[in-house]
This record gives structure tokens, C-alpha cells and sequence, in this order.
């Protein structure tokens, strides 16, 4: 009997440990809010003003993007990538036409270039 207790024993959590699910799911919130503004500084600070050196290009290359299946051909597909980028950044608004969406980009772009 006394083996049995000293394995029970053994296999016991020790009082000292305990799960503490708050601290757990507030490192998780934090982790996730830190993310959400490390993605929209990189977005604001990094991504955007690549398209500020040649906005109308870009703007060209997305409605390329948008509207033909192979809007690069058998070229280079970079620059379209690059382009379509910008749809990720800065998504269509539901039942938005492709040249609201493009103008709105426009503005958007002018404004953020300056």
C-alpha cells in the first residue's frame, strides 16, 4: 500500500501550479492587438509608399489586374503582382464597381503621396 501511495503521490500536480486561464488568454489578446498594429504600420509606413513613385502606372497595372485573366502575358508578372497588392491593402467595398474602386484608390493615393 504505501507504494501505491507514493506513485500516487508522484503523479500528483504539485499545489504550487496552476492553470490560470485569464493570464493565458490575456497574453493571446495582447500578442493579437501587437500583430494588428505591427501589420497596419507596416501597411501605412512600408507598403503604401512604394506605389507613390508611379501612382498611375500602378493604378493602370490594377485594373489590368482586375479585369483581364492574364493581364502580363507571358512579360515579367512583378509589376502586377506588386499591383495587386494593393487590393489586399486597401480591399473593394461591397457592391463597389471596378471604376469607383479604382477612383477611390486614386484619391486615396493622392492623398497619402503627398
Amino acid at each position: 500500500m504505501s507504494r501505491r501511495m507514493a506513485m500516487t503521490r508522484s503523479c500528483a500536480i504539485p499545489s504550487a501550479v496552476s492553470f490560470r486561464p485569464f493570464r493565458l488568454l490575456t497574453a493571446v489578446l495582447v500578442l493579437l492587438i501587437l500583430v494588428s498594429l505591427a501589420s497596419r504600420w507596416y501597411a501605412a509606413e512600408v507598403s503604401l509608399p512604394r506605389y507613390c513613385a508611379e501612382p498611375e502606372a500602378t493604378l493602370h497595372r490594377l485594373a489590368a489586374v482586375i479585369s483581364e485573366e492574364r493581364p502580363a502575358g507571358d512579360e515579367s508578372r512583378r509589376e502586377f503582382i506588386v499591383a495587386a497588392k494593393l487590393r489586399y491593402l486597401m480591399p473593394a467595398q461591397v457592391d463597389e464597381r471596378d471604376g469607383e474602386y479604382l477612383q477611390r484608390l486614386r484619391v486615396y493615393l493622392e492623398e497619402q503621396c503627398q
